[in-house]
């Protein structure tokens, strides 16, 4: 790969007297990143219905890709590093095909380079909290990450970028304004870009949900190939589910979505189910229903999680419940 020369591309159209790899190339990275609009999309698949060598290029990038999410990053940094002389290894000679036509849009766009040649961060960290553990950190660059409980991140900034992933958990994030170096957050297929806001990002599994607080952000999400982007504004929310399409923002009560950083959790005509669910995710033993009618039942009210043990004290101020014991270590939430 040595030689590859990075070309930007400021147009939101392929060049028509461009190959059909280059332009493949471009379409492709537009989407990956999930910059398409709804006329892009079209114009998109305009290109690909017009020739088959349109879309036999497109499905190679494709599977190029798909290459690539399969093999650790190790051992793509070790192939790649590989000298030319040295008898050719399977699967560099499949990186080879794809992205030596294809690395000036490709690497251009941040599909495949930055995972690839991304240079060492200025600053680096992983953070984590127990369960029923709260903890806010300051970053370098003044911005701040509070992690609810059971959480982990790990943080990279760059000179040109600031990065964090969220692997588990949640964390409410207040970006200090940089325009010149966004601020990511990556969890799982979701995306979120911001170059100075405040919002909270939860992560279920591979299920996301994102809520703004002050500022605006892009939320994109979405396997690569059928990735959404919306751009959401203070007051919104949007949630993620794999293998559902990216709903449209709404708006939500983003005080009570935030309440776990005051040390409260808020709900509004929740079932008792879902309250439960919630209060697993504090604490140390896990509490339980085993009737189904009082599952369904519906509350409202606010519970502390400063000492989430002692929320079992307070449930039945809220519902027509109690808390049984039952010698296991568990607790049961039995009709009073």
């Amino acid at each position: 790969m040595t030689g590859c020369k990075i070309m930007p591309r400021t147009d939101s159209r392929p060049d028509s007297s461009s190959t059909p790899r280059d332009q493949a190339a471009h379409w492709f990275a537009r989407e990956r990143l999930g910059a398409l609009d709804a006329d892009e999309r079209q114009a998109r698949d305009a290109w690909l219905a017009a020739d088959p060598e349109h879309l036999r290029q497109y499905q190679s990038l494709q599977a190029l890709w798909r290459v690539a999410d399969d093999l650790p990053e190790d051992e793509m940094r070790a192939i790649l590093a590989q000298p030319d002389d040295m008898p050719a290894h399977p699967r560099r000679r499949r990186f080879a095909m794809g992205l030596t036509a294809a690395c000036a849009l490709t690497l251009a766009a941040g599909v495949i380079g930055p995972r690839l040649w991304s240079p060492t961060p200025e600053f680096s960290q992983s953070l984590a909290t127990a369960r029923g553990e709260r903890k806010r950190v300051a970053l370098p660059d003044g911005s701040l990450l509070e992690l609810n409980t059971d959480t982990q991140v790990r943080v990279a900034l760059y000179a040109d970028r600031r990065q964090v992933e969220l692997l588990a958990g949640e964390a409410l994030f207040t970006v200090s304004p940089d325009a010149a170096r966004p601020f990511t957050v990556n969890a799982g297929n979701a995306q979120v870009v911001v170059t100075g806001t405040r919002f909270n990002v939860r992560r279920d599994g591979d299920a996301v949900a994102l809520a703004v607080d002050e500022g605006s952000v892009t939320f994109s999400a979405g396997s690569w190939w059928n990735r959404a982007a919306r751009h959401l504004t203070a007051g919104y929310v949007a949630h993620y589910t794999p293998g559902v399409a990216l709903a449209a923002p709404h708006q939500e009560n983003v005080a009570a979505v935030t309440a776990w950083q005051r040390g409260r959790l808020v709900f509004r005509d929740t079932p008792l189910a879902q309250v439960v669910a919630e209060l697993n995710r504090y604490l140390r033993n896990p509490l339980r229903i085993e009737d189904r009618k009082l599952a369904h039942l519906r509350v409202a009210g606010t519970l502390p999680i400063d000492e989430p043990e002692s929320v079992l004290n307070v449930l039945p101020q809220i519902a027509p419940v109690v808390v049984l014991y039952p010698g296991d270590g568990s607790a049961v939430l039995a009709p009073r």
